[in-house]
């Protein structure tokens, strides 16, 4: 999150809000398309094997095909960064606030 807090700030997330993200289904600054968002990046992070179809049908009625790609390989771009960064133990780089990361 320490990386993704500036960019949610510009679009209206607090960094309170910021930090509970994952509590996303009842976060007050999240509208409805937003949690769909999250809830489809913790599926492509965590669930990519047990993700169902109903996901994508309500992704479709917001998304053309093209952009649900381009979603699904943002997010997982950004696994990728943070696996890369945490397997090798990098430091966050100087300018962004770090967070401990949960045991």
């Amino acid at each position: 999150m320490s990386h993704h807090a500036p960019k949610l700030a510009i679009q209206g997330v607090s960094e309170a809000g910021a930090e509970r993200l994952l509590d996303y289904q009842d976060h007050p600054e999240l509208d409805a398309l937003d949690k769909l968002v999250v809830e489809y990046a913790i599926a492509v992070t965590n669930n990519w094997n047990k993700t169902r179809d109903e996901i994508f049908a309500r992704l479709r009625a917001h998304f053309s095909e093209a952009q649900i790609v381009e979603l699904t390989w943002r997010i997982a771009l950004c696994g990728a960064f943070n696996r890369f960064n945490d397997i090798l133990q990098l430091d966050v780089e100087q300018g962004v606030p770090q967070r401990e990361a949960a045991e």
